[in-house]
């Protein structure tokens, strides 16, 4: 049962939180984590956010009073808090959403593992997250104590890779494998360090936005021990608005870049939380200052009670054609659709190629810093690809 507070009685909530938490310690962190019947304590609430924590569909609500500390408690827009707390939009289910869009499950040859690609599997190491996003797309996965994975259990799914010849990269992810502990981390790299045929192994994590001081010296010793020319780890996170880059967030990046692995963002599109271009924008200006490289921009997945997130898919071409041109390459991540039924990751972008004028051997392009037509030849006696014809009817061509 929700019980209600007043601005008073909310910060002063909020700093005696703050104050029991040591800073630093990420243990301290997650044994302080706010759960949905506290969340009344540290925000004052909407009607819409009361109902969806009373009837939420989707996973538990769980935040680390270090991520809670960016939100904005009296502000529902704030997209932090719009990360952290549910709202009635996750009381309903749409009838194209499902709880595993993406056939993780039926393309699981063994438990806590998935094999979409022919040379890339997914492996499920825990449950358990820092921050359960409210637009998290494995909900029916996450924060459900039965899908917690023992050692025996990713045993087996290590057998699978050793056996499966095929596999060079295994991305691990889960949950989020950053909150198993040392000593199983450690086992699970050296494990993938010992399988010859696995070249590549990826880091699935958000706790360097949510929970950065997880990122400490004795695990960045364990990375760095597995990070050899055998094994090269690599780690994906995901920072989702400006707020979450913080001097603590910068700090754990720069310690993983210490340990040898190369740190790539993938973003998702939230409605009311970073789909505008000029926040995408900066979001990757101050990614690219903690030397975070651009990977990914999702298009939300169509999970359960995910309608309060979904954006047009044109709202992400809009915003990768806005950002060519105001930031470097390296800045700007791939718009991509992981398609359901199991489909895979196609990329989307603004349409640049114009087309070809045969007769010339010109190809036409818009640019994205002129907006005017640019043109490029084709080396003669090039009959191989057929090209669209371009048809010369626009104006403003240079």
């Amino acid at each position: 049962m929700l019980s209600f507070s007043s601005h008073e009685e909310i910060i002063t909530n909020r700093k005696e939180l703050f104050e029991r938490t040591k800073w630093t310690d990420a243990t301290s962190h997650l044994q302080n984590r706010v759960k949905g019947e506290d969340l009344s304590k540290y925000f004052l609430l909407t009607d819409s956010e009361k109902i969806g924590i009373r009837d939420t569909i989707r996973l538990n609500v769980s935040s680390t009073p270090y991520y809670l500390s960016l939100s904005d408690p009296f502000d529902p827009d704030c997209p932090i808090r719009r990360m952290i707390v549910p709202n009635s939009s996750e009381t309903v289910l749409s009838p194209e959403e499902s709880p595993d869009p993406l056939h993780e499950e039926r393309l699981s040859p063994v438990r806590g593992l998935t094999h979409m690609y022919p040379n890339r599997v997914l492996l499920f190491s825990n449950h358990s997250c820092s921050v359960y996003c409210r637009h998290c797309m494995r909900g029916r996965k996450v924060s459900a104590s039965s899908e917690r994975m023992s050692k025996e259990e990713l045993e087996v799914a290590i057998d699978y890779i050793r056996k499966t010849e095929s596999i060079e990269d295994v991305v691990i992810s889960g949950g989020d494998p950053l909150n198993l502990s040392d000593t199983r981390i450690d086992w699970i790299l050296g494990e993938l360090e010992s399988i010859p045929h696995v070249k590549i192994c990826r880091l699935g994590t958000r706790n360097p936005v949510t929970l950065p001081f997880r990122i400490n010296q004795a695990l960045c010793e364990i990375i760095e021990k597995h990070n050899t020319d055998r094994l090269s780890i690599f780690c994906n996170t995901q920072f989702n608005h400006p707020k979450e880059c913080t001097p603590d967030a910068k700090h754990a990046i720069l310690a993983l870049l210490k340990a040898g692995v190369s740190v790539g963002n993938q973003a998702v599109l939230l409605k009311g939380i970073n789909d505008d271009p000029e926040t995408m924008l900066v979001l990757h200006k101050k990614l690219l200052e903690m030397r975070v490289r651009a990977y990914y921009l999702y298009d939300p997945e169509l999970i359960p009670g995910s309608r309060g997130f979904r954006t047009p898919l044109g709202k992400g071409i809009e915003i990768i054609r806005y950002m060519r041109g105001k930031i470097a390459g390296m800045g700007i991540p791939q718009f991509v659709n992981d398609l359901p039924g199991g489909g895979g990751k196609i990329t989307l972008s603004p349409d640049w190629y114009l087309g070809y004028e045969k007769s010339t051997r010109k190809h036409a392009f818009v640019s994205a810093v002129t907006g005017k037509i640019h043109y490029s030849f084709e080396p003669e006696g090039s009959e191989e690809f057929v090209y669209k014809e371009f048809q010369e009817d626009m104006g403003g061509m240079d």
